[in-house]
């Protein structure tokens, strides 16, 4: 076979779509017990069950549940600490099975016992167990009404005894109890504003014993609107950790028990991202040295915080998630260039360096056939510096020229208020070594770059992530990374939105979407509570800004696009309904467009099952190679 006879998007030693599917791990709910450390995996490969692993202080991490369960959070959709490890004569895992029942398991057994049965229309999350008590403290989410109702909840493991701690906020998020088990530290908020626009940190004792519970001396130790504040943790002594906004950037402070507040840090960085997901921990205190989480030029690493100052420790992480600790050491869930989910672990007393734990299948590629995150800018048409995250072809040039650019593969990322992350990941390294480029797009109103970046999509969703994509591909194009002319938009959620909304501009040859908002205003209606205001300040209120949402819906945007489409979307997904997909696919066909709407039963918001992901991929890639390569 010669090289002008190679089929492009052949190469021997690229990914499989099956091999890309099976290393599509996740990594979530990092927690701790005296020396040992827990975490909750999704594995493709099991049918997307999420499955609890333990690390203890010297063994490989092995999975510890029975095969029958499946650990996940449905609060504010997007759910999050559906694991606590409580000390019942021992590590007794407490979880939220996917039916949203709370149960409890020992590390190894099959013996699964229900303590809060599931109810339909109920979802729990945010799971934290008492010290020196049998009671875990939860989030409960109550969507059979709109508005919804949230409350803060507590259950004894060991009779199932529920006990309303408070429901008087919109939302409640990230509760966390000190090591002595008195105080309660907790996040709530109410709407119209997310989280990270009004989010308060409070305080509370706690009263009881273990026949009963209730909060006393309930304190707002700081955050809303203007300057919300988020992830408590507490440190040694009690004191409490916690993030908040000022002066553009998230910064950490601590308060400890005689109420002097200090703020840790006062960099020109970011130290922490809008709180999607409950139970995340940013800050944590070990052996007398505190640590954090830093971004900088689009990556977050750990970092250790002394004199105002971020230290930012030597590993190979790249995006670091989130972190916990025990007495002699620190663990943070991370991705690298070459990793797609490793837990790396610190022990600040001894003298080795991080020890990074690779989790998933073995990645079947050779460092030199990985394609490194690249950070790139340019600038947009007003003048303000658009960033991304570029990963260039690493194979041979076999389907064009050597001296051209290659095709690329423009990726708005989901939220929108999130970032791209930089870590290895099979569907990009799939795509790099099939000779396209992938470029990650962190469009105006993306996080990790401060709160004015972050605002730019103030009542501008829809706009100006649309011209931050067109203007970057521009700009390396003309410095000659990619070709421009030959460039296709791919995006899930709001990312599929935005690659929708591309195709009005003429600067694109394709689109895929998965699970894309096509309707602005059915989106409100149909949508959960977590996100159901939103939109208020991504384009405005209604009835006011009506014409706002019909001008930014794809799917009355149709005439005006010009390029194939290709549209998957679970047919369980409730953040962004079925009936978004099918209008636009409709709304396309109506013009004549090219588009087809590919459905999956029992997926959601996001793919979990190995025959979807692979499905997704072959058809992608037979799509690209079509509309790119021809």
């Amino acid at each position: 076979m010669t090289p002008t006879s190679i089929p492009y998007g052949w190469w021997p030693s690229g990914l499989s779509a099956h091999d890309a599917a099976t290393l599509k791990v996740s990594v979530s709910n990092l927690r701790s017990f005296r020396e040992d450390y827990f975490w909750i995996e999704g594995r493709p490969d099991l049918g997307g069950r999420r499955v609890v692993v333990c690390w203890d202080q010297s063994d490989p991490p092995e999975v510890i549940s029975p095969e029958t369960i499946s650990l996940i959070s449905r609060v504010h959709e997007y759910g999050g600490g559906a694991m606590a490890i409580a000390d019942i004569e021992g590590p007794l895992v407490v979880g939220v099975h996917e039916d949203q029942s709370l149960i409890v398991f020992r590390a190894g057994s099959d013996d699964v016992r229900e303590i809060v049965r599931a109810t339909n229309g109920i979802a729990r999350g945010g799971l934290c167990a008492v010290p020196k008590s049998p009671w875990v403290i939860y989030v409960e989410e109550d969507a059979r009404t709109h508005p919804g109702n949230r409350s803060l909840n507590a259950v004894n493991v060991l009779n199932g005894v529920v006990v309303l701690l408070g429901g008087d906020r919109d939302f409640y998020a990230n509760p966390t109890v000190s090591p002595d088990g008195t105080t309660l530290a907790f996040v709530a908020w109410d709407f119209p504003s997310m989280s990270w626009e009004a989010g308060e940190v409070w305080t509370a004792c706690l009263v009881g014993h273990d026949a009963t519970m209730n909060l006393d001396d309930l304190t707002r130790v700081d955050g809303g609107a203007g300057s919300p504040a988020g992830y408590p943790a507490f440190g040694a002594n009690d004191s409490l950790f916690f993030y908040k906004e000022v002066e553009n950037y998230v910064q950490p402070f601590r308060k400890d028990k005689g109420g002097h507040l200090e703020q840790l840090l006062h960099d020109q960085a970011e130290s922490a991202g809008p709180m999607w997901i409950l139970g995340e921990q940013l800050i944590s205190e070990v052996l007398g040295q505190v640590y954090g989480v830093q971004v900088s030029d689009g990556m977050a690493r750990p970092v250790r915080i002394a004199n105002d100052a971020a230290h930012v420790i030597e590993t190979h992480s790249s995006d670091v998630a989130e972190l916990a600790s025990t007495p002699s050491s620190l663990a943070w869930i991370t991705m690298t260039p070459t990793t797609m989910a490793s837990i790396g672990r610190l022990r600040p007393a001894e003298q080795h360096g991080v020890e990074l734990n690779q989790l998933g299948p073995p990645i079947p590629l050779a460092d030199h056939d990985i394609s490194p995150p690249r950070g790139v800018s340019g600038l947009g048409r007003n003048g303000e510096e658009i960033f991304g995250v570029l990963y260039l072809p690493v194979n041979p040039k076999v389907a064009h020229p050597e001296d051209a650019a290659p095709p690329v593969i423009l990726v708005p990322h989901g939220g929108p208020t999130a970032k791209a992350r930089t870590g290895f990941d099979p569907i990009v390294q799939f795509y790099t070594s099939r000779g396209f480029a992938v470029l990650a797009v962190n469009y105006g109103g993306s996080s990790g770059y401060g709160a004015r970046y972050r605002h730019r999509l103030d009542e501008q969703w829809g706009v100006v992530d649309v011209d931050d994509c067109v203007d970057l591909l521009r700009a390396l194009g003309e410095q000659g990374l990619v070709d421009a002319d030959r460039a296709a938009m791919r995006g899930g959620s709001a990312g599929g939105m935005t690659a929708l909304l591309a195709l009005t501009t003429g600067g694109f040859r394709c689109c895929v979407s998965h699970y894309g908002v096509t309707d602005m205003t059915t989106l409100v209606e149909s949508t959960h509570d977590f996100e159901s205001r939103y939109l208020d300040s991504l384009i405005g209120s209604l009835p006011e800004h009506l014409d706002r949402y019909k001008e930014r819906s794809p799917s009355m945007r149709a005439s005006e696009m010009v390029g194939a489409v290709l549209l998957f979307q679970g047919l369980d997904d409730t953040a962004v309904p079925p009936a978004q997909a099918e209008a636009m696919a409709e709304a396309l066909r109506a013009q004549g467009n090219s588009v087809e709407l590919v459905m999956f039963e029992g997926e959601a918001h996001g793919w979990r099952r190995l025959e979807t992901i692979v499905t997704v991929l072959e058809k992608e890639l037979a799509f690209f190679q079509e509309q790119l390569c021809q």
